[in-house]
């Protein structure tokens, strides 16, 4: 979740289902990314843009302080590699960690809430 301790992931198309990453290679070291959330706007410094293997998902591990990753299919219109964003976080609420049972637990809250 962003701005909460570990490493947030959130990984995104670039040519379907709209391509919300189209452009995420003219990210930079340096680019500031902001996120809203519900407590707040979050904002990350670029710090590492690297291009790896599919079956690299160590760029998921957790990291120590609060970081944004982003993900993407490489290059352009093929699967063959992924484009990773590196981002950590320099401004916002800094959340306490949650575990994944209980996001869980908060997305199955909201299943039975009548909207």
């Amino acid at each position: 979740v962003p701005g909460q301790p570990g490493n947030s992931v959130i990984s995104g198309h670039r040519t379907t289902y709209g391509a919300p990453f189209y452009d995420l290679d003219l990210l930079e070291p340096g680019d500031r990314i902001e996120v809203d959330t519900a407590i707040g706007t979050h904002v990350y410094t670029v710090r590492e843009t690297v291009i790896v293997a599919p079956t690299d998902v160590w760029v998921t591990d957790p990291r120590p302080g609060a970081w944004l990753t982003l993900t993407t299919c490489h290059p352009k219109y093929s699967a063959r590699q992924r484009l990773v964003v590196f981002a950590e976080l320099v401004e916002g609420n800094l959340l306490p960690a949650v575990t994944p049972g209980q996001v869980v637990a908060v997305v199955a809250g909201l299943a039975d809430h009548h909207w």
